[in-house]
This record gives structure tokens, C-alpha cells and sequence, in this order.
């Protein structure tokens, strides 16, 4: 018998305790076997729902749990925390949210025979599919990670958290890139002043991990506890200022091709965002604004600007005129929308003004009035 496979679930958490509570419910629940030792490291530095007493006495004969249940003041070293109370002898970790979990008691069993099997030696990152996603072949996809994305999708292989198994040691080195700007710059402002993506660990595993073997496992292992975006998931997400901050990913990218990180250009499956893509989640969160408020705001012009930057990513000349004449139809379009919308507020200016001149009086409110000529 050769050396165990240490694998570490690993869960930055923050005011779900229930969830959490479900989330372990599965992972104490899987089979281990003689292969390897599952740990399980959670990171709490802020709730305040009763999670830091509950973390203070769990403990199980199957699972080595690791806590760093401390307050801080900056809730966005919760990610870096997780990664630092990691074990250095860790062989691989599990990047898990605290409302996702795992979907049947073989998953871990499952993920040591896939790296077992596919001569993970090589391997630095592994995707396991999202239930309601997966087609549920077993098919494994290895490539280097970078031409994975471009086969399938930047977002769609390192977007969701709880999809990702990587090297402990890679993990640890993009997880410290990843939440550097945001520790350097806690207040959510910041994050737009400082284009700060809202895929921070996605860019940090990219940088990481480009050029490396990785493999798409299409296992429906593990899936979100919620059928859809949970109203307070929404509401983090927009105290985080997450609209804006899609618009960063480009930028992103760009600085991986300007530090010589990146060498191919990308594809146009590489923007796949979910069954659209990014530049369609772009215009949507664009005309929803336009729509509101009537113009574009500074910001939004300027993420607007940012779209063309695309162009300098796409590898194929075709693909890039389709998405050069797309941005333009939309840049034209939000000229003409604020142009009319303008001209229509102009105009209810002028009917607002004509029904106030309406309403002033111009008689007395007496039927005999000086006005009758009566009393000439």
C-alpha cells in the first residue's frame, strides 16, 4: 500500500450555519476508504449567526476537520484564511461554498479513482460538473487548462467555486493572488476604483495553472443547495457591487497577456457564460441601466468602452468582426435611446410647463367679477 491521498474539502463561510450544517451533513456521510484521509478546512471570521460556537465543538471520527474561527475585521480575508489553515501535506483540495454540497456518499471515493486513473502526476486542476448541469456521462476531458476554456468556457470551468479540485500548493499560491487586492482594499468602492473582477480565484487559477494539465469531469457530484439565486445571495452580490465588477474579467485577461502569462488568443467559446455569454450579460446589465435611468451613467460608459477590448482577445478574424459589428450596433443603439429619451423628457418638460400654465387662474372664482364688464 502506497501513501494516502490527503484531500481537504475546503469552505470560507460567513453567516449560513444552517446550510453549513447540511453542507458537513454530506461530507461526514461519504465513504472513506483505505486510500485515503479526507479533511475538511473551514474558515470563519465574521458570522454572527451562531456558526463561530457551532465550528468551536465539531468534530468527527471520519473527517479530520480544521478550523480558523477567529474575527477579523475584513471579511474579505476569509479566502486566504481557508488556504493558509490548510496542511501543508495536503495532496489536493476541494474549493467548496458553504451552500453547495456534495450529492451522494461515493463522491470523494469517486474523485480518488479519477485521479488514480488519469495520471494526476501531470494533473493540476480538476472541474467536477454541477449536477443539474452534467449530462451525466463519466466522460473525463483532459487538456491543458487554458485550451479547456477555450473548448468549453473561462466561467463555465472556473467560475463556480465548488467545482474546483486543485493541487494543494497551486491552490495556496492563486488563492494568495486572488485575495490580495481585495484584503489591500476592503471597502466594496474600491473594488470598482481598482477593477477588481467578481472572478478574482478564477483569474488566480488561470495565472496559476494555464499551461498545466486538467481534467473536465462530467460527474454530477456536487450541487447548490438553492434551485435559484436565494434572495440573500442576491443581496451580497449587490453590496459587492458584482453588475460592475463582470466587466473587469476583461481586464483580467488582458493583464495575463501583457505579463506573458498567456499565449494563445481565445476562442469565441472561451466568453460561454452559462447557455449565453459574458459580452450578452454585458448588454443585458448595459440596457437594464440605459432602460432605468434613461442614459448611461460615467461608469457605465466606461464599461461600455471596455467591450471593444474584446476584440483584442479573439483569435479567429471572422468571429471578431461578428463581435466588432455586434458592439457597434449596441454603442449605436444607446446613442440613439439617450437621444430620444432626452427629447421625450424635453418634451414632458414642455407639457408639464403648458399644464401649469392651464391651471393658473384667469378669472375669479365669483360668476359677477370685474372681468364681465358689468360693473362699467
Amino acid at each position: 500500500m502506497g501513501k494516502k491521498l490527503k484531500i481537504a474539502i475546503a469552505i470560507p463561510t460567513y453567516n449560513r450555519l444552517e446550510k453549513l450544517k447540511f453542507a458537513l451533513s454530506k461530507i461526514e456521510a461519504q465513504e472513506i476508504d483505505d486510500r485515503f484521509e479526507l479533511y475538511c478546512v473551514i474558515s470563519n471570521i465574521a458570522s454572527t449567526d451562531g456558526t463561530t460556537e457551532f465550528l468551536n465543538q465539531l468534530s468527527h471520527k471520519n473527517i479530520n476537520y480544521v478550523t480558523w474561527n477567529k474575527p477579523e475585521e475584513n471579511i474579505y480575508l476569509n479566502w486566504r484564511r481557508c488556504s493558509e489553515a490548510i496542511p501543508e501535506d495536503v495532496d489536493w483540495v476541494w474549493l467548496n461554498g458553504d451552500d453547495d454540497f456534495l450529492t451522494n456518499d461515493q463522491v470523494i471515493k469517486g474523485l480518488v479513482n479519477v485521479i488514480e486513473q488519469n495520471t494526476c502526476l501531470e494533473t493540476s486542476l480538476i472541474h467536477i460538473c454541477q449536477a443539474r448541469r452534467s449530462r451525466k456521462t463519466g466522460r473525463i476531458i483532459k487538456d491543458n487548462l487554458f485550451d479547456l476554456c477555450n473548448q468549453l468556457g473561462y466561467h463555465e470551468i472556473l467560475g463556480w467555486m465548488s467545482s474546483l479540485v486543485v493541487r494543494c500548493d497551486q491552490f495556496k499560491v492563486a488563492i494568495d493572488f486572488a485575495t490580495a487586492p481585495v484584503i489591500e482594499y476592503p471597502n466594496p468602492v474600491d473594488h470598482i476604483k481598482f477593477k477588481i473582477s467578481v472572478y478574482p480565484h478564477s483569474a488566480g487559477l488561470l495565472r496559476v495553472c494555464a499551461n498545466d494539465k486538467a481534467l473536465f469531469v462530467d460527474e454530477p457530484w456536487v450541487e447548490p443547495q438553492e434551485e435559484q439565486q436565494s434572495e440573500e445571495s442576491i443581496a451580497r452580490w449587490a453590496e459587492s457591487f458584482h453588475g460592475d465588477r463582470y466587466f473587469f474579467v476583461i481586464d483580467d485577461l488582458l493583464a495575463m497577456y501583457d505579463e506573458g502569462l498567456l499565449k494563445k488568443k481565445c476562442r469565441l467559446n472561451f466568453f460561454r457564460y452559462l447557455n449565453y455569454s459574458f459580452w450578452d450579460r454585458y448588454a443585458t446589465f448595459l440596457i437594464q441601466q440605459l432602460v432605468h435611468n434613461g442614459f448611461l451613467s460615467e461608469l457605465n460608459k466606461e464599461h461600455l468602452s471596455s467591450l471593444h477590448k474584446i476584440s483584442e482577445l479573439l483569435e479567429n478574424p471572422r468571429e471578431n468582426k461578428i463581435f466588432l459589428q455586434w458592439y457597434t450596433l449596441l454603442c449605436m443603439q444607446v446613442v440613439q435611446y439617450e437621444k430620444a429619451h432626452q427629447e421625450v423628457t424635453n418634451l414632458q418638460n414642455q407639457l408639464v410647463a403648458q399644464f401649469d400654465l392651464t391651471q393658473s387662474h384667469t378669472y375669479t372664482f365669483e360668476v359677477l367679477n370685474e372681468q364681465s364688464g358689468i360693473f362699467d
